[in-house]
């Protein structure tokens, strides 16, 4: 698979191949993340669309009922009955019936409506809201019958809730998003301006089924919170959401998924495996306690609060967790930021085995990274595992312009090491 994108957020330019084990390396602020939120997006995207057509036809029944709701409001506020002239005794289901069949018969209908609220002594603003409603409704009725309108929506939404509707880099005309397999005879093209998909093509065939982006392990022990929390396009429809904290679209999804180990069971000889390896690093695992109804870490028979747990086994739990749930397969991306965050050394070279391992086995993974260690250690289990050809190295430099582009080092991994440990060569020889 290739992942090719222009002129998003912080990246200028950046062709990126997912053949197995992919690395961005960078410093901080120079795109890293970005990569891995835009490939997040593009599979959830993708996915989601499978059942997009449910997902419209519940959208046009929300939509057809707010309309109902506000005619009646507004025609009770000012004496008019345009509700009852246009509507009768017609339910709203009627009405979404022939949205969903794109019936000319809804054109007449919204134009009726425009035209009487038009003709109405009525504020502004709550005509605005009728016709915002009606826009949405036509917008939702040409959709419907499309798969390209159906993905363009629900990639619009998600791009809008992961990067908080700041997409494209500034002062950019266009930003451009293209996604293919490996022949080239599937692929995703977008455009967009403004942070606003203005084109979209293809995409007609679902590359996986499901993606993780691992921000933070920290997350852990703060999953009930974030798993309830609110994403920027969600549509709220109480007084106290403003009191939901508000998150990026992968966190939420990450903590739902935490939180359904708790529902899990797991009877797999390759989680086993894996669970088996975690815990001769760590010395214990996670597991739900029924008593308590909360997820612990377990050592020795004695049983801890995730929040008295260490960063770092926090670290090996989230993939332990993430396996036991079945979200990370040869069909489902994980992609971990920055995983060397909170870890010595020595477990950062522990977990950078146990990736190219999960590599090994199929599982197509997306990190980024600052750390030499971390980066040295995939190179070295990756040649002691026979998967060098299958890993990709690439590294942010900054252009002129404030933006970076993501070169391919693969083929000269010294230049990755140099400028990481740049900082410490400069102060080594302090002194001497």
């Amino acid at each position: 698979m290739r992942l090719s994108i222009s002129d998003i957020n912080k990246i200028g330019k950046a062709d990126i191949k997912i053949n197995g084990l992919t690395v961005i390396a960078g410093t901080n602020d120079s795109g890293k993340s970005t990569v891995g939120k835009m490939l997040f997006s593009i599979i959830k995207a993708l996915t989601n669309s499978k059942d997009s057509s449910k997902s419209i036809d519940d959208t046009i029944n929300t939509k057809v009922k707010a309309l109902y709701r506000n005619l009646i409001s507004f025609d009770q506020l000012y004496h008019t009955s345009i509700k009852r002239n246009i509507f009768g005794r017609t339910p709203p289901t009627n009405i979404a019936k022939l949205i969903k069949s794109q019936s000319e018969e809804v054109f007449d209908i919204m134009g009726r409506i425009s035209a009487a609220m038009e003709e109405a002594e009525i504020k502004p603003l709550h005509k605005a809201v009728v016709n915002n409603l009606i826009s949405e409704i036509l917008d939702l009725m040409k959709e419907s019958g499309t798969h390209e309108g159906m993905l363009k929506r629900e990639l619009q939404a998600i791009l809008k809730a992961e990067f908080m509707n700041s997409v494209c880099t500034y002062d950019t005309e266009q930003s451009t998003i293209v996604f293919s397999d490996e022949s080239g005879s599937k692929e995703l093209s977008v455009y967009l301006s403004d942070n606003n998909i203005t084109e979209i093509k293809g995409g007609d065939g679902c590359f996986f089924d499901d993606i993780t982006l691992i921000e933070s392990p920290l997350y852990l022990h703060i999953i009930d919170v974030l798993s309830s929390a609110r994403t920027f396009n969600e549509d709220e429809r109480d007084v106290f959401s403003s009191l939901r904290p508000l998150v990026n679209y992968h966190i939420k999804d990450f903590a739902k998924k935490l939180e359904s180990f708790k529902y899990s069971i797991v009877n797999s000889q390759t989680y086993n495996d894996d669970l088996q390896n975690i815990n001769n690093i760590t010395g214990g695992s996670f597991s739900f306690d029924q008593d308590s109804k909360n997820i612990l870490w377990i050592k020795d028979n004695k049983k801890f609060q995730v929040v008295n747990v260490a960063s770092g086994i926090k670290s090996f739990g989230v993939m332990q967790m993430l396996k036991g749930i079945d979200s990370i397969n040869e069909r489902k991306i994980l992609i971990w930021d920055e995983p060397e965050n909170h870890l010595h050394p020595e477990w950062q070279i522990k977990l950078a085995a146990l990736l190219v391992e999960q590599a090994s086995k199929g599982i197509p993974i997306l990190v980024t990274s600052h750390s030499p260690y971390f980066i040295q250690a995939i190179r070295y289990f990756s040649n002691k595992m026979k998967m060098e050809k299958f890993v990709n190295y690439y590294m942010a430099d900054e252009q002129g312009n404030g933006t970076c582009i993501m070169n391919d080092y693969t083929e000269d991994l010294n230049k990755i090491f140099f400028k990481l440990a740049q900082p410490m060569n400069s102060i080594i020889n302090i002194g001497l």
